[in-house]
């Protein structure tokens, strides 16, 4: 049945909290295609446009009523750019066929609502809770933190590292992770990478760069960039199949022990392509991104748990951020490609201003545009070096965090395959049949795998996920945080409390998110893998784009299986950035 398109007052009253934010109704469209951001909310049969705070995309996508999927499928809707402060979205004024009746699915649990702290500053501070180094490195350390939480209260101060880290409780996650004004993004990451000093000088300009430069030119790309980076991932694996033996010939299985290296190293070229061109393209250079991306997790501190000197922790985190910058950062990127970059400047700057909306063009290019463009002197050549310095904080966040999740989703999925890979095998055929190549489209139809990526995501036992820092002493629940308190929002229970989840919190249900209708890149507050509201991780998408395309390549060209049936987990407190370890079996498919 064809549906005349209605006015927009029949959509917001669904959204009354999104209703209540409307700025701007006569925002202009920028016709950017929707089907990227499939974690935007579905405004069914309406018209207009208007002007939505940014920060409430992923929170209100939880809190809406509203029945049925949240997913923005309908081509008439388009997504403008999104800045700092707001989202455009513009619903098309025409007709269109009324979409497919949604399933009718079990009723799902519903998660407590979230808690809001009183304004008053009279409280006390929350209690120092002491877990040793020997829980923290055990498989009890979540279980640890969590009894600490349940013991004390919705925020305790935990000694680690030196520092003083406030462990912020499920019921609270919202209010911290949104709240702009009293908690800060942009500083704690500088203090996670132990440069909190830069944030004195720095004001958030380079975060804000990086989070400005993917959510301008990456999602509005998307389309493009995965037309370029889909060839890069086959000729990998085309490689890896090719060391193997014909099976016609021989069925032995070959042992892979470096999965994440090779994974990394596709990924990194990639990367390459996306960030520089296609022109600086090669396995040398991916070298050097690889370990440019692995430097900076070091600088987060990520080995801290294993690795750390307990007596002098600042002298660990010295020695550790020297290596990381004077050994590798500056040899392999500032000595090896700087300079190449410095000599085709000209050419990536006229690339850059040549750039039309929807095509691709290398980051870089478009950084020159903004950073170098009609500078002259030291003006210019600072202005370079910010599009440099930008670049690394690019690298950091498209590589090394995508491989390891990448990597357990695949040990995952090779553990599980017997129970879920004919399901997801019978999706690809359909979706992408043999001999085509994937796109953005295609990729985001595989709502069974992305289901098995956001359970993997949710069920992996990641501790920490999004920081904040306080911007002035705040109350969150009974407690007063000082100003500067760096906060760490226990994900773990997050994603598997009862508050959140029922019963079900700790049971692995791989395809439960299609039928709720909740992708992977969907955040809310029983979902923060990849954090909410203004800072929730903008790069997303094409992270669980390239995962699928990683793991469609692997199971569609190898029979896999982990060696032993096991994996160890080597950093029990930070499964985010340190990967499992595991060594796989492979053969090439006899198709």
């Amino acid at each position: 049945m064809e549906l005349q398109a209605r006015h927009t007052y029949a959509a917001l009253l669904h959204f009354p909290s999104l209703a209540r934010r409307v700025q701007n109704p006569s925002a202009k469209d920028l016709d950017i295609d929707l089907q990227h951001y499939p974690q935007v909310i579905h405004f069914p049969n309406t018209t207009g446009a208007f002007c939505i705070d940014r920060s409430v995309i992923d929170e209100d996508a939880e809190a809406t009523t509203s029945p049925g999927p949240l997913n923005l499928t309908h081509p008439e809707a388009i997504l403008s750019d999104r800045t700092a402060s707001c989202v455009f979205l513009y619903i098309a004024s025409r007709t269109f066929a009324s979409p497919t009746p949604t399933p009718a699915y079990p009723a799902m649990f519903t998660p407590l609502p979230q808690l809001t702290s009183e304004t008053s500053p009279g409280a006390s501070s929350p209690p120092v809770v002491h877990i040793n180094r020997e829980i923290r490195r055990s498989i009890k350390v979540n279980e640890a933190y969590s009894k600490a939480l349940d013991k004390h209260g919705p925020v305790v101060i935990v000694p680690r590292h030196g520092r003083n880290e406030y462990v912020i409780d499920h019921r609270y996650a919202h209010e911290v992770l949104t709240d702009t004004k009293n908690f800060t993004f942009e500083k704690a990451v500088f203090e996670m990478l132990h440069l909190g000093f830069l944030a004195l000088c720095d004001n958030g300009a380079f975060v804000h760069d990086v989070d400005s430069l993917v959510e301008k030119n990456v999602q509005p790309r998307m389309n493009a960039i995965i037309e370029q980076i889909f060839p890069i991932f086959t000729h990998y694996f085309d490689r890896m199949a090719d060391g193997l033996p014909n099976p016609a010939v021989d069925k032995t299985a070959v042992e892979f022990p470096d999965m994440f290296h090779r994974i990394q190293l596709a990924v990194a070229h990639a990367m390459v392509v996306m960030i520089l061109g296609q022109p600086h393209a090669s396995s040398t250079v991916a070298g050097h991104f690889a370990a440019v991306a692995v430097a900076m997790a070091n600088m987060t501190g990520m080995h801290e748990n294993t690795h750390e000197w307990t007596r002098l922790p600042w002298l660990w985190v010295l020695v550790n951020g020297y290596s990381a910058v004077f050994l590798t950062i500056i040899p392999r990127f500032f000595f090896r490609i700087v300079p190449t970059l410095w000599k085709a400047r000209n050419e990536h700057l006229k690339n850059g201003l040549a750039a039309k909306h929807g095509e691709f063009v290398p980051l870089f290019d478009i950084l020159l545009t903004k950073h170098y463009h009609g500078t002259t002197g030291l003006f210019a050549l600072a202005g370079f070096f910010r599009c440099v310095i930008v670049s690394i904080g690019v690298i950091f966040a498209s590589i090394h965090q995508t491989v390891v999740a990448g990597l357990w989703i695949l040990i995952k999925l090779t553990q599980k395959q017997d129970e879920y890979l004919p399901a997801l095998r019978e999706e690809w055929e359909r979706v992408n049949p043999a001999g085509e190549c994937l796109n953005v489209k295609k990729l985001t139809q595989l709502t069974l795998l992305d289901s098995f990526i956001r359970e993997v995501l949710r069920t992996k036992g990641d501790t920490w996920g999004p920081v904040r820092q306080t911007t002035q002493p705040v109350r969150v629940g009974p407690y007063v945080l000082p100003k500067d308190a760096l906060c760490m929002v226990l994900i773990s229970r997050v994603h598997q409390h009862p508050d959140n989840y029922g019963t079900e919190g700790t049971a692995f249900n791989g395809l439960q998110w299609a039928e709720k209708g909740r992708p992977a890149v969907q955040g809310a507050p029983d979902f923060l893998t990849f954090g909410l509201g203004r800072w929730a991780c903008p790069g997303r998408q094409l992270a669980i784009h390239e995962i699928k395309v990683i793991l469609y390549m692997i199971f569609s060209k190898f029979d896999i299986k982990l060696k032993g049936d096991r994996y160890r987990v080597t950093n029990t407190i930070n499964t985010t950035s340190v990967a499992p370890e595991a060594t796989f079996m492979l053969k090439r498919r006899d198709v």
